[in-house]
């Protein structure tokens, strides 16, 4: 009976992998034949002053909702946003504002450009990837938007105001919804109508847009830091999350295809477009993708006292829920061998003799090309993608206490929303 039952599963197991990679391949074959007409050439356009108007530029349509909404001074309508926001919920009630259906609607319908082969492919390199890019995310992505000085002052305040002083639960929530968010979008399906990434992406322009207003309401400084959550910043955060990635993969000596990497980019183009971002300020691939990231970076970097803070929060997050794992020196070594040594110098990032650092990137290194070579292995890739999934969704759980990942706004910003000063 047991000879059975194991000839059963491993005959299952076979069947799924012959489909699994015929489907593959099949995809595989669509998307080149569309990368071999692409232009993967990097533009000249990301010049200072292209990106200092950007800094003047936010969201006119998803501000002009969230306006609209405080403007009625209704209570009702009022909690509907904030509860769609910071709710496990991905429906609007019935007796919804107009305004709030209206820009579900429309932020929903996905650019004329953005290709569902592409799409498709660029997940699968997500899933197959996700623990590196889980990893990125937190030791090089993150803390690098946190060394352009001006947007760094909204996350700071954002995070800190009525908060018990940033409070590490708070935090690790922050980070926990960003991780969660990427996982959305970029999971299999995930930007298809009414599917999870697509919506988290709808809260997420959302969610800027509220903490515009309410960082306007409280007299934000627009002569020092600029716009709150401009046009340039906004961009910076999606290069780091998708060029400054594909960067941070071949650190780790992870080598993607040409076309995987502009599969992957272009999921993140098509997620700049959801959540606001000018169409001129969307990079056409991968190439410009990272030359635009990098000349934001070059823009926008300097030493602030709320990038050093945001830093310290973020390392002894890391520290506290990687105990047992990774000791507190290897989690600083690992901060530095992800930026290098010139933004964990500016984020104060603590020494690490560099015999550490290349030994820590050794030991990762190597366990990256054992996963490349199952990876490279059809029948083992389709076992390692279901796997890569289940240990990034632990990872997030493992952030938080939370059960639900819901979409946090601080208490002060909540207070004043439902108490407006006008």
């Amino acid at each position: 009976m047991i000879k059975i039952i194991l000839l059963a599963i491993l005959a299952v197991f076979i069947l799924a992998s012959i489909i699994f990679v015929v489907k593959s391949k099949l995809l595989k074959k669509r998307v080149m034949k569309k990368f071999n007409k692409m232009n993967t050439s990097a533009s000249d356009k990301w010049t200072i002053d292209f990106l200092e108007n950007k800094r003047n530029l936010t969201d006119d349509f998803a501000d002009s909702t969230v306006n609209k909404t405080m403007a009625r001074k209704d209570r009702g309508h009022t909690n509907q946003m904030f509860d769609l926001i910071v709710k496990d919920n991905d429906r609007l009630p019935d007796e919804a504002p107009s305004e709030l259906k209206e820009y579900f609607a429309k932020t929903a319908i996905l650019p004329e450009w953005a290709d569902k082969d592409l799409i498709a492919f660029g997940q699968q390199i997500y899933i197959r990837h996700g623990i590196w890019i889980s990893l990125l995310l937190s030791y090089k992505s993150l803390p690098e938007c946190y060394a352009c000085a001006k947007g760094a002052e909204v996350l700071h305040k954002t995070a800190r105001l009525n908060e018990n002083h940033g409070s590490m639960e708070t935090y690790s929530r922050r980070i926990a919804e960003t991780a969660q968010f990427v996982m959305f979008a970029m999971s299999p399906g995930g930007l298809s109508p009414t599917k999870q990434g697509l919506v988290a992406a709808q809260k997420v322009r959302l969610i800027h847009s509220v903490i515009r207003y309410y960082l306007r309401q409280q007299n934000w400084d627009t002569g020092k830091y600029d716009q709150p959550v401009n046009q340039e910043d906004m961009a910076g955060t999606l290069m780091s999350f998708s060029a400054l990635i594909l960067q941070g993969l071949e650190q780790l000596e992870i080598k993607l295809e040409p076309v995987e990497k502009e599969a992957y980019f272009h999921c993140w183009r098509v997620i700049g477009h959801i959540v606001g971002l000018d169409d001129n300020l969307i990079p056409d691939n991968a190439a410009d993708g990272l030359k635009l990231g990098t000349a934001i970076l070059d823009h926008q970097i300097a030493k602030s006292a709320q990038g050093s803070s945001l830093m310290k929060a973020l390392l002894e997050f890391q520290i506290k829920k990687s105990k047992g794992f990774i000791s507190p020196r290897k989690n600083e070594a690992m901060m530095r061998l992800m930026m290098g040594d010139k933004i964990s110098d500016l984020l104060d990032v603590p020494a690490v003799n560099q015999t550490e650092i290349d030994k820590l990137g050794k030991t990762i290194k190597r366990i990256a090309r054992f996963m490349e070579i199952l990876d490279h292995s059809m029948i083992f890739a389709m076992l390692l993608q279901f796997f890569t999934r289940i240990l990034s969704q632990m990872m997030i759980r493992h952030m938080t206490k939370s059960k639900i990942i819901t979409f946090y706004i601080p208490k002060s910003l909540t207070l004043d929303w439902l108490n407006p000063r006008n």
